[in-house]
């Protein structure tokens, strides 16, 4: 039995924005790329015109149908980052994986070896193990669990194949990405909560197990953030261009989604500017709702003056961490690409994106669909318009064992790319502790490092992979030969 480094296991994962791979017994992935692709088709430029080759990107997960204008309804984005969308396009990502780190060279990693020759009987075989990182699946239509567990069935067919057919696997084996995440930190038993670039997905974990009756989702993520902010910026009469544009050769996008994914990431750098943070404990008389809206300006504007006829009132103490951080806060004001300047500090829209993380914990949302927001929640109660908290909560009650239930309050570990905003964690034991019982007492493990939080499924793999105890749980590609890939619904979780 082999373990450790002389396994040599390939580990990938298919997230919402980007794709890792790397091999296990490492500390993180070797390659990280966008999970979209880029792909050659042929259109007709007009009806007496030859067809004409053109560049298209499409997602490799399902996503929302993007358009010019950016979505703010949080339930667009419920059915992102659960189900594949292109397994041409996933075939791809792997490929390309498996070249770039040189996974089908004659030897393992750890003992170097010679790339495949042309002519070779064993050419486009990989000698590695693979480990496929699953994202989690939910409930995402109105058919009840059944319905939604012969997808998941179907989904882990269609991979096994994949991989063993396509990619020549020795031994293959799925893992979904919220068990993998409570191993990153050391856990059996965890809640944990997933805040990606695709929403935020709250997943109990007992014994190394998945409860999927009480996992709980809803729409607010990175993407969804970006894109609020993007609508906030065109209500300002700001209409932000991502850098392509601003070349002197490049006058129109691309397509639709490459454009999205373009300002997306102008958005992320946005978010991710120092002076962007959360306070630790929210002020009483303030409400969580972000007024990026005309009519909520108003709205607050009228408020204030009854206040002020009413006499003015003390705010409550601010947290010495919330002052420090607005004291060593960058210049008030911030540049676009384009050149356009954002105030910080006296426009109320400048306050409003130093509060952006607050719309993961507000009830009233703005630029809110509620006709398209009726029907998505009221038929399942696994997609939830809930704030954070709230998700939390509707989870852990969906937990039948009061013990267990006691064990998962004290053990929530949070993970994401978006999770990183600071006093994140803080901010939600704050809110979470108004919330629970009083017996109950939450803790959040939130890692330390960037990479632990954006990366914890891989890195919890890699630690799975690297233990003597589970290299009996590989399947093999004579089991593979011997009884097909329903072996996959009996074998993996």
């Amino acid at each position: 039995m082999y373990c450790g480094d002389e396994t040599g296991s390939f580990i990938g994962e298919i997230g919402s924005n980007s794709c890792r791979f790397g091999y296990g017994g490492e500390d993180n992935p070797k390659l990280v790329t966008p999970s979209y692709v880029t792909h050659k088709s042929t259109v007709a430029a007009s009806a007496f015109s030859a067809r004409l080759a053109q560049e298209e990107m499409e997602s490799i997960l399902r996503r929302p149908d993007y358009s010019s204008c950016p979505l703010t309804d949080p339930n667009a984005f419920l059915r992102q980052g659960d189900l594949v969308e292109h397994w041409d396009h996933l075939q791809t990502a792997w490929e390309t994986g498996m070249d770039l780190l040189h996974a089908k060279d004659t030897l393992k990693h750890t003992q170097g070896g010679a790339p495949f020759s042309k002519g070779s009987s064993a050419e486009g075989k990989c000698v590695h193990p693979i480990l496929a990182i699953t994202p989690g699946f939910t409930q995402f239509d109105g058919y009840g669990a059944s319905y939604c567990a012969s997808v998941k069935r179907q989904q882990h067919i269609q991979y096994t194949e994949l991989l063993m057919e396509q990619m020549e696997a020795s031994s293959l084996f799925l893992a979904p990405a919220p068990m993998l995440a409570a191993f990153s930190v050391g856990r059996q038993t965890a809640l944990v909560v997933d805040i990606g670039a695709g929403g935020t997905r709250v997943t109990p974990v007992v014994d190394g197990l998945l409860l999927q009756q009480a996992q709980r989702r809803n729409g607010r993520g990175g993407d969804w953030l970006g894109h609020v902010t993007w609508k906030a910026l065109l209500e300002e009469k700001m209409t932000p261009k991502p850098r392509y544009l601003l070349r002197d050769n490049v006058s129109t996008a691309k397509s639709p989604l490459f454009h999205t994914w373009a300002m997306h990431e102008l958005m992320y750098e946005l978010r991710t500017e120092p002076f962007v943070t959360m306070q630790a404990t929210p002020p009483a008389h303030v409400n969580t709702r972000v007024p990026f809206t005309k009519e909520a300006k108003e709205k607050n504007g009228d408020d204030e003056e009854m206040e002020d006829a009413d006499g003015p009132e003390s705010p409550p103490p601010t947290p010495a961490s919330v002052t420090s951080a607005a004291s060593a806060a960058e210049p008030s004001m911030y540049e676009l690409p384009d050149g356009s300047l954002i105030n910080l500090s006296i426009s109320q829209f400048g306050k409003d994106l130093i509060s952006i993380p607050e719309l993961l914990f507000a009830k009233a949302l703005p630029f809110q669909d509620t006709s398209s927001a009726t029907p998505m929640t009221s038929q399942l109660q696994t997609l939830l318009d809930a704030p954070l908290p709230e998700l939390i909560h509707q989870s852990l009650l969906a937990v039948g064992d009061v013990d267990v239930r006691k064990d998962l309050a004290s053990n929530i570990v949070l993970t994401g790319g978006s999770s990183l905003f600071p006093n994140l964690d803080t901010r939600l034991s704050h809110e979470l502790s108004q919330l629970l019982p009083a017996f109950t007492k939450p803790k959040v493990i939130a890692p330390r490092f960037s990479v632990e939080r954006t990366c914890a499924s891989w890195i919890g793999a890699s630690i799975l992979t690297s233990l003597g105890s589970f290299q009996q749980l590989w399947l093999s590609r004579t089991e593979y030969e011997e009884y097909g890939s329903t072996m996959a619904i009996q074998r993996f979780p």
